[in-house]
């Protein structure tokens, strides 16, 4: 049977190659006997199954669904169950396709001799790099488990502020989607039927009125151009964020905005605060907590700002001297790192920071909602008190002539 392997050389450059072989730990044995670290081995497929290729929304791993493996894996690991056995009982109940493979790819390559974590790397698509970094932890200091239930802890915070800013946004995406609909149905429905009384009363129309009854023309003869021309710029924008530059400003851009920059700040910390705190606490060193922690960010600014951070710390600084000067950190952060800098708990205060920034992001979610809430009100109210006030000024004009 033929094997599809990847391992790396020395240098840490990647191997890719097929072998005939009649078992995975044959190809192992042979990749270590070459001087090769074998990462991946799995059986050759054949015809259009070897082209992989990789469909987005199809071969998509949610953080929800490795959250929920991580914690099932972390119990049957503690429990003394074998680590491929427990790959296998878990991706069998799976429903993504997907993920199911990378399972079955990584249980093969475990009982092929690879380690655990060596076999995530070759799914870096799939394992953040946090997860990657304290499964190998774990395997140092025999404490897999462990790791793994401190993964899906700070994981499980992830997910909570996830859900509380995107339920943030929900009510205000609600509102101007009614708005927009709204906006239609009075366009398409309600204006056409004025437009042809005014022509046929021969009243000259206000400016106000010929503008509304333009757009409602254009909307009636040239929606199709409408919907290409939204589709069109959400594509454009979506290709600009892969520009390096335009992605830094947009992420600048963001942390700027008046209601939405303070909440993007505040979650930041705490995902910042919370994920250096877990890597701390497993035995990472403090440049490759900085160096994770900046790369899975999610905003380039932060990003920047924390490398730049890492490369200080490793010429001597202490961490919260760097963090003073980052706008993007308040002075409790930098009170509190500097306090655990010298307690020798840098962990525990970061967790205490974060406990009390994901306490902070509740009560910005809050008032964000009840600051959104009037503002919507208002926009909506302006929309459709504008077109009815552009069509009954004709009318208006109309009866003072009559009399």
């Amino acid at each position: 049977m033929k094997y599809r392997y990847i391992a790396k050389d020395p240098t840490g450059r990647e191997v890719v190659g097929v072998m005939e072989a009649s078992m995975p730990s044959e190809v192992a044995s042979f990749l270590r006997g070459e001087g090769l670290i074998p990462v991946s081995i799995e059986p050759a497929k054949k015809g259009l199954a070897a082209l992989e290729i990789k469909l987005p929304f199809v071969h998509r791993v949610s953080l929800k669904e490795i959250f929920l493996f991580t914690r099932q894996l972390a119990a049957m690991v503690g429990a003394g169950i074998s680590l491929p056995v427990a790959i296998d009982a878990i991706s069998y109940q799976l429903k993504n396709k997907y993920f199911r493979k990378v399972l079955d790819d990584i249980k093969n390559s475990v009982e092929a001799g690879v380690r655990f974590s060596e076999a995530l790397r070759a799914y870096r698509d799939v394992f953040p790099p946090l997860y990657i970094s304290m499964v190998e932890a774990g395997e140092v200091t025999g404490e897999l488990d462990v790791m793994l239930k401190r993964w899906a802890f700070a994981a499980e915070k992830t997910l909570t502020l996830r859900r509380k800013v995107r339920n943030a946004m929900i009510y205000p995406i609600v509102v101007l989607v009614v708005a927009i609909l709204i906006l239609i149905f009075l366009l398409v429905k309600v204006v056409p039927t004025f437009t042809k009384i005014f022509r046929e009363s021969h009243v000259e129309l206000p400016a106000l009125t010929q503008f509304v009854i333009g757009v409602s023309e254009l909307v009636r003869q040239r929606f199709y151009l409408l919907v290409l021309c939204a589709v069109g710029g959400f594509v454009a924008f979506r290709i600009a964020l892969r520009n390096p530059w335009f992605r830094y400003r947009w992420d600048a851009f963001k942390l700027r905005l008046p209601l939405f920059g303070n909440l993007v700040k505040k979650s930041t910390v705490a995902r910042f605060s919370r994920t250096l705190a877990t890597m701390l606490k497993s035995g990472v060193s403090i440049l490759e907590g900085i160096d994770v922690v900046a790369r899975t960010s999610g905003n380039k600014v932060i990003e920047k700002g924390l490398l730049d951070a890492r490369e200080r710390v490793s010429r001597g600084e202490l961490l919260s001297e760097v963090l003073r000067d980052n706008p993007v950190f308040p002075p409790l952060v930098v009170e509190m790192v500097s306090a655990g800098e010298k307690t020798g708990a840098l962990d525990e205060m970061l967790e205490k920071v974060a406990d009390f920034f994901e306490e902070e992001v509740d009560a910005a979610v809050e008032a964000l909602t009840t600051m959104l809430e009037p503002i919507m009100i208002v926009i909506l109210g302006g929309m459709v008190g504008t077109i009815v006030v552009a069509l009954y000024l004709p009318i208006f004009k109309l009866a003072s002539t009559i009399r």
